[in-house]
């Protein structure tokens, strides 16, 4: 027997070795690897919304939005130095803080972008009820430079995902629900989608700004909305109230926000952070961006 635990042992030495000297990538399988959740500031210095998933061990890269135009250059350097291929690219609604940067990255990198997810808002209905701070031409763009491309998918509510590494969970997506409940389309048209691991997991809110819509998911999904790591509604500024994220009971919210945003007198950001602080709940914002976390 000692014998027999010895050659297995310089069996496998041997295999090690003979790995290494042909190159040989011994790889975790990436479901049980752990990924880096990482939340970017924007490059304009305003607030925004760009995140991204990444398993080191085998290059696999998630983006979720991707912020203003002015900051596409940002966006190309985080997936030349992660691997140059998107695995997926979320995308929770139109406004520009949010896609600009996606419009101006997917003409070069089309061929490089397996899948893109997005809510299914149409210009027809979103168009009439645009104020000039939805930014409509950057949702025509997107409509425009997309069309007839297969990897475009529109999630809907209850939609779920088995994706390398995570299952997705799609708890909001514009649909006749949402257009009878709320007034603000183009931020409550965001999808709100749950990705998680064997061990932990991140809820993104997107935009979801109307109260009445948060108090309708908390209504109806309950505890499944509970997650580790939550991006804050709306930036966390004049949207969702710290009654609703006690629901969820996370251990990190994510706040899309610079500083200006964060303690303005006119924001009501601050108070929410102030409410996290009170009960232990870790606030990350662009002021110490980029901000990590470990996803497993």
């Amino acid at each position: 027997m000692k014998n027999r635990k010895m050659l297995l042992t310089v069996t496998l030495l041997l295999f090690l070795a003979a790995a290494s000297v042909l190159g040989v990538r011994l790889l975790r399988h990436p479901a049980r690897a752990e990924w880096e959740l990482t939340q970017y500031a924007c490059a304009s210095g305003n607030n925004a919304c760009f995140y991204s998933l990444y398993n080191p061990g085998d290059q696999t890269l998630y983006l979720l939005d991707g912020g203003w135009t002015a900051n596409a250059e940002q966006v190309r350097q985080v997936i030349r130095e992660k691997g140059g291929r998107v695995k997926a690219w979320f995308l929770t609604h139109y406004h520009e803080d949010h896609i600009g940067a996606f419009n101006a990255v997917y003409p070069e990198f089309r061929d490089r972008i397996e899948a893109v997810y997005a809510t299914p808002l149409d210009w027809e209905t979103f168009e009439p009820s645009a104020r000039d701070w939805d930014s409509p031409e950057t949702f025509r763009l997107f409509l425009d430079q997309t069309e007839g491309d297969s990897r475009i998918h529109f999630l809907h509510r209850d939609d779920t995902l088995d994706i390398p590494g995570f299952h997705v969970q799609v708890f909001n997506a514009w649909d006749q629900e949402v257009q009878e409940l709320v007034t603000d389309y183009a931020n409550n048209c965001s999808l709100v989608l749950k990705l998680t691991g064997r061990e932990n997991s991140v809820l993104f809110l997107g935009d979801m700004s109307d109260p009445a819509l948060g108090n309708l998911l908390l209504e109806r999904y309950g505890d499944q909305l509970h997650a580790d790591f939550v991006q804050a509604a709306h930036h966390g500024n004049w949207g969702q109230k710290p009654a609703f994220y006690e629901r969820l009971r996370p251990s990190v919210l994510f706040f899309d926000a610079p500083e200006w945003l964060m303690v303005g007198d006119t924001y009501d950001a601050r108070e929410l952070k102030k409410w996290c602080d009170s009960q232990g709940i870790t606030t990350c914002d662009y002021r110490t961006a980029p901000n990590r976390m470990i996803l497993r």
